[in-house]
């Protein structure tokens, strides 16, 4: 994988585990640096079971806190994949339990929390989705505090007889954009769930250039993102080589900017027309989705700086080899002259 897509692949997953901290603006976010590991949990059980799991709790200030857990339910919000927190009344959040209900931590401490989950005997199959929640003051998990929250999602499969309706509803470059003068192509596919438990797609998206030889192959997922029950979410994927770094300042004026579209262009090397391919996997049968899109690129600042490299190469050539040609009659006659 290329530097660029590691990048968005880093920044992608840690705007998702953003979402799930909670912050009061009244105080700084660095009152309360609780860091907790994993960010999330993915749990299948039967109705009946009783699960436990552990969570690592670790203050990260120098100052010592009190930390109380908190339990909410979760939905999806729009197609982001943002998740909706709801005050739990039944479901996932009422049948969990921390082992304890506040940690007391020391400055740089950390501490190993269990969890259950009881599952009721007539818990329906399917998707079940909730947060747990560890802040410096009690209260619910979707309530407004004097601190700060953190979140760990957990994802709950119960198994049984689950309805599976899922697909892919459509693939495109972002706003349907056709022409690019240059990387990256911004992509994004739509992915519908109508069944009664999550799905998590995998798979590829292939680029073949003008002649249908692979160019590239991009992760589908790269942040192993789930689609809820009855929801749509949005994946969005770009095709890049090389970005310019987070503090780049274009040039103002129009011959710099020129060359450094050119060098930027040229980073990015991609030209004609390009077809797109996307293969997704999923459910627990291991459905197939694909379809295709095509784009073409390109680069005209770079096209114009190697039609002139060319030209300068082509007639400065020609004028060296007539000189050279030259030289060599001339020397030629007067070899001849001195025989």
């Amino acid at each position: 994988m290329k530097i660029g897509n590691n990048f968005k692949y880093y920044r992608a997953l840690f705007s998702f585990f953003a979402i799930v901290v909670i912050g009061v603006c009244l105080y700084p976010i660095s009152t309360s640096a609780l860091t907790m590991t994993p960010v999330r949990f993915e749990i299948r059980g039967n109705p009946g079971d009783v699960i436990t799991e552990e969570i690592l709790l670790v203050n990260e200030t120098e100052q010592a806190a009190s930390y109380y857990s908190s339990f909410s339910n979760f939905e999806a919000q729009g197609e982001s994949g943002s998740p909706a927190f709801v005050e739990p009344t039944d479901g996932l959040g009422t049948w969990m339990k921390a082992g304890y209900s506040s940690v007391y931590l020391a400055p740089r401490q950390q501490k190993i929390v269990p969890f259950t989950i009881t599952i009721p005997q007539d818990a329906e199959p399917g998707g079940h989705f909730a947060v747990i929640f560890w802040g410096t003051s009690p209260g619910g998990g979707n309530s407004v505090g004097v601190g700060a929250k953190t979140g760990i999602l957990v994802l709950l499969s119960v198994s049984g007889d689950v309805k599976e309706d899922a697909g892919l509803l459509d693939f495109k470059t972002t706003d349907s954009q056709f022409w690019f003068s240059t990387l990256p192509v911004s992509m994004e596919y739509r992915f519908k769930n109508d069944g009664g438990d999550r799905v998590k797609p995998d798979g590829k998206i292939t680029i073949r250039n003008t002649v249908f030889w692979p160019t590239e192959k991009l992760n589908a997922n790269p942040i192993l993102g789930n689609i809820l029950s009855n929801s749509t979410r949005k994946f969005k994927i770009d095709w890049v080589n090389y970005e310019r770094p987070e503090d780049f300042v274009a040039p103002t004026s129009i011959f710099k900017k020129f060359w450094s579209d050119a060098g930027y262009q040229w980073k990015n090397f991609a030209v004609g027309l390009y077809s797109a391919n996307l293969k997704l996997q999923y459910g627990t049968h291991n459905e197939v989705a694909r379809k295709t899109l095509f784009f073409f690129v390109f680069p005209w600042q770079l096209v114009l700086v190697l039609i002139a490299i060319f030209f300068i190469i082509f007639f400065g050539g020609k004028k060296l080899i007539k000189r050279y040609n030259k030289y060599i009659i001339g020397k030629a006659k007067l070899l001849q002259n001195i025989s």
